[in-house]
């Protein structure tokens, strides 16, 4: 290449203002440049080679740090500050490698969502895999397409592949219970990941069970491993997870326990051990962050049934018994929705009775007019309506739904139904008309999927589910950031009835309704990894020769859940001593100026140094948007009154007066 002449003035604005000799009629060489136009002027070709390096020095060089935060134009909610100074003490000073220890409800979700985006936009996450249990597969699905904008795929799906190259591939959600066993662990051990995320993380502490073999045996650059307890009992359960994302951090098993301790002994040195965790944890409790939450109101109205249908029951019950001792897996599971079927109204039961060839017992159900428990429902929602509340009631099967939606159109009471069989705009279509004009929702599980519905709370469970994770996210949908008003909750149980015998299991041993929304599969971890209580009551069910039996059964199960409870809460106490507490520098509102400039226009959002990220914003989520502060219902009281399942404490909850609450 050659260097021609520059002359004249366009010589001043191509150098920025240098001179141009007029009697030679040159431009004057610029200085600083005139290797560079020697070398240009000499005809030398050019190294590729040098040039790609250059190149790639210059990309790294634009990039922003991590201190600048540029997935957030693009999420589709507004994260809490401390959730943003979570995710920047993860990526600055953890270098991607941490554990997520806040107490559950606190969005540790979010924080790892927020990690992963921030990580995926800069390219160093195209293959993620997230770890969680069965039952959290769906939600963390719906997390990441809903609030990140990301496309994830379920490693169960039949046509999903592991990914062999490098490069953006969509994030991968799979069940722990599912990648611990040939041939999903096989097809997950054999990639180099980005990123892994396991939610829940206290299940793989133990090196020796499988999930702790499958955590050890998974190869990535980041790793994010989220739980409320990273210690239970044993100092050593922090030492394997902290070893887990760091390892050699707290020194071998023995200088550690030369340190600190080991099994019951007081832990020694604990300064020191709280100053190494900070440095790979993060924990923030409900006391250090602007978060509360209204209350939330559970009562059990026990209605006795008629003789037809307490005749029913019984006969029912008793033919699942006899039939399901000798059961194959497949008739057990037909079996087992038969009697929860018979726990809901006869109406529901009667087609599969017919199905399963039981006519005589399917005649007998058609014949029974009514319920118990609808005949309850009916006075408490016209009052309810009546008041101007909206209603939402659960059941878990669409044959009592549609019994339900055809009682209350008789009675005058305007509904609408949800269930799984509708498409999602029909689906949105429910729920708008549930908002704006219907005081009553009916609802089967679908809607307690993925569904924010704080306009509403007042909620019924009409009949129980088994397995009370579901009773938990059935309420998760009311009782979430965004709500304003005290969560009412009433649960319908028949005397005499497997659903009243786990409701009593459920409030006086386990206390659920006094667990904050997450707890619960935490405590049933402790009984057992895959404890199913559901598959657990039917089992002793059926192997009892009367209800007595099943109630002396079902008292010793509590004992043992009450057990777990107890050591759960003892375990959060010792992860607090223990682990990482709060450092005094953190402040609470270096982030406090995004909400504001993400409100103004649209514009760049910058970290407290960072620069800024460009990009539209992403249309915010407003399931939590409210108007203004209506204040709490007062509790009612009376004979198997209300009962507060929180501490009185003031509503929350998001911003009122107009501006867009924050929701997760």
């Amino acid at each position: 290449m050659v260097v021609g002449a520059v002359v004249g003035r366009s010589a001043t604005q191509a150098w920025g203002g240098v001179g141009v000799d007029k009697q030679a009629g040159q431009a004057e060489e610029p200085p600083g440049y005139a290797s560079l136009l020697g070398a240009l002027a000499t005809g030398r070709p050019l190294d590729w080679g040098g040039s790609a390096v250059v190149d790639q020095a210059a990309a790294l060089w634009v990039r922003p740090g991590f201190d600048a935060f540029v997935s957030l134009p693009r999420l589709r909610f507004e994260p809490f500050d401390f959730q943003l100074r979570a995710a920047e003490r993860v990526l600055r000073q953890m270098r991607g490698r941490a554990i997520l220890a806040d107490e559950v409800g606190l969005g540790k979700t979010i924080e790892s969502g927020l990690v992963l985006s921030e990580l995926r936009l800069r390219g160093l996450a195209g293959r993620t895999l997230v770890v969680t249990p069965a039952g959290l597969v769906t939600q963390w699905r719906e997390e990441l397409e809903r609030k990140f904008a990301l496309s994830p795929v379920s490693a169960s799906d039949v046509d999903w592949q592991a990914p062999q190259v490098p490069g953006e591939q969509p994030v991968v959600v799979a069940s722990i219970a599912a990648a611990r066993r040939s041939p999903l662990r096989d097809a997950l051990v054999g990639v180099s990941w980005d990123l892994v995320i396991v939610d829940e993380a206290h299940r793989v502490r133990r090196a020796s069970s499988a999930s702790g073999r499958l955590a050890r045996s998974l190869r990535s650059r980041y790793l994010l491993l989220l739980t409320a307890t990273p210690v239970e009992n044993r100092l050593a359960d922090l030492y394997e997870l902290v070893s887990l994302v760091r390892p050699g951090h707290l020194g071998t098993p023995r200088e550690f326990r030369e340190r600190h301790g080991a099994g019951g002994q007081a832990v020694r040195d604990l300064p020191a051990l709280r100053a190494r965790n900070r440095e790979v944890m993060v924990r923030h409790r409900r006391s250090e962050v602007d978060l509360l939450l209204p209350r939330r109101l559970a009562r059990t109205r026990k209605v006795l049934p008629g003789g037809e249908e307490a005749a029913l029951y019984a006969a029912v019950s008793e033919r699942v018994r006899r039939n399901g001792r000798s059961a194959s897996p497949s008739r057990t599971l037909q079996l087992r929705a038969v009697q929860r079927l018979a726990g809901s109204s006869p109406r529901a039961v009667a087609a599969t009775l017919a199905r399963v060839g039981w006519d005589d017992l399917a005649e007998a159900a058609r014949r029974v007019r009514g319920s118990a428990k609808t005949r309850a429902l009916v006075p408490l929602l016209r009052s309810e309506v009546d008041r101007g509340d909206k209603v939402l009631v659960f059941s878990g099967f669409r044959e009592t739904l549609a019994f339900l939606a055809e009682t209350l159109a008789a009675e005058g009471i305007p509904a609408v139904a949800y269930h799984g069989g509708l498409g999602r705009r029909e689906k949105d279509g429910v729920v708008a008309a549930f908002r704006d004009q219907a005081p009553v929702l009916l609802a089967t599980d679908a809607a307690g999927e993925g569904r924010n519905l704080q306009f509403c709370h007042t909620m019924v469970n009409f009949d129980l589910p088994w397995n009370p994770l579901q009773i938990e996210q059935r309420l998760g949908r009311l009782h979430r950031i965004g709500q304003d008003h005290e969560v009412v909750l009433t649960n319908l149980a028949t005397a005499g009835t497997v659903e009243e015998r786990i409701l009593h299991l459920l409030e006086a041993k386990l206390n659920l309704f006094e667990l904050v929304v997450g707890e619960l599969d935490m405590v049933l971890g402790r009984v057992d990894e895959d404890f199913d209580l559901e598959r657990v009551v039917f089992d002793a069910h059926v192997a009892s020769a009367d209800d007595d039996e099943l109630a002396a059964r079902l008292d010793a199960l509590g004992d043992e859940l009450a057990g777990a409870r107890a050591d759960h809460l003892g375990g959060r106490e010792r992860v607090d001593a223990w682990s990482a507490g709060r450092r005094s520098g953190d402040g609470r509102s270096r982030y406090g100026v995004l909400a504001a400039l993400r409100r103004a226009g649209g514009g760049p959002v910058r970290g407290p140094r960072g620069r800024g990220a460009g990009g539209p914003a992403a249309a915010p989520c407003r399931a939590g948007t409210r108007g203004g502060r209506t204040g709490h219902r007062r509790s009612r009281g009376g004979a198997g009154g209300w009962r507060a399942a929180d501490r009185p404490r003031p509503s929350c909850a998001g911003s009122g007066g107009g501006r867009r609450a924050r929701v997760w």
